[in-house]
């Protein structure tokens, strides 16, 4: 078995991601059983793939509630069909003054992350007429006791079955271009419509984030189930990369999520 040969098609910054998903496989194919991870977002969906492929007896399901965009994964002989209660995911939904007080993603995110709670510990969270966000069972009853307030209004939370999960209202755009490489500033130019300085920028000011970790370098290779999030503009998304065209220029597909 040639794990080795995995990092190569990694960044350097994944490799830790990837040893913890090599080990929950290396698990479940010595136990024969099947094993869960935390929640992981697109890309860590798409190496988590890879990583299973890697071995031939293991199978890999992904859950994360109706609609979801992090999922967490069982690992599994190829035998087994996992079942949704064996993701181990609930649903909580926000009770809140809704007169009084506006609440947004960033302000859910940041006050459960004040919680001390990790970030793969915690799924999607659902702005719309309600808000609602998943998380891993075993830190349910910590957060229903711990979380009472959102930006200083009191709130409650009520855990409802993931089958009542709101499909938010956010309308992604789906794109296929060619581009001459896979540089940030390159693909990102292509996403915003603007030029190249204007795009590298953006990126020299911080105000790009691949994979919600900054990236200032405008020579960073994007990869697939790249999730992007660009200040002033919104978040975009690479879902594929193809083959080159005649003219070498590299195939991609994307969908962008702009306000």
């Amino acid at each position: 078995m040639r794990h080795i040969d995995i990092y190569q098609h990694f960044r350097k910054e994944e490799h830790e991601l990837i040893d913890q998903l090599i080990d929950k496989c290396n698990r479940a194919n010595d136990q024969y059983a099947p094993v869960l991870t935390p929640f992981l977002d697109p890309r860590g969906q798409f190496i988590m793939g890879v990583v299973a492929g890697s071995f031939e007896d293991l199978e890999v399901t992904f859950y994360g509630g109706p609609y979801a965009e992090r999922k967490r994964a069982i690992i599994a002989p190829n035998y087994l069909q996992p079942d949704k209660d064996s993701f181990e995911i609930v649903l909580i939904e926000i009770a809140y003054p809704q007169k009084f007080v506006t609440l947004q993603h960033q302000h859910v995110l940041g006050t459960i992350m004040s919680l001390g709670i990790e970030r793969d510990q915690l799924g999607d969270i659902v702005v719309d007429n309600k808000i609602q966000f998943t998380l891993t069972k075993q830190v349910e009853s910590y957060i229903i006791l711990e979380l009472t307030k959102i930006k200083g209004a009191t709130v409650k939370l009520n855990s409802i079955q993931l089958k009542d999960m709101i499909q938010s209202k956010e309308h992604w755009l789906s794109y296929e271009t060619t581009v001459s490489g896979l540089r940030l500033d390159v693909v990102l130019k292509e996403m915003i419509h603007k030029s190249r300085s204007i795009a590298k920028q953006l990126i020299d000011k911080k105000r790009v984030k691949v994979n919600h970790t900054i990236i200032d370098a405008a020579d960073f290779q994007v990869d697939r189930g790249d999730l992007l999030s660009i200040q002033g503009f919104g978040r975009a998304m690479i879902t594929d990369i193809g083959g080159k065209t005649k003219k070498d220029k590299v195939r991609i597909a994307y969908k962008t999520l702009f306000k």
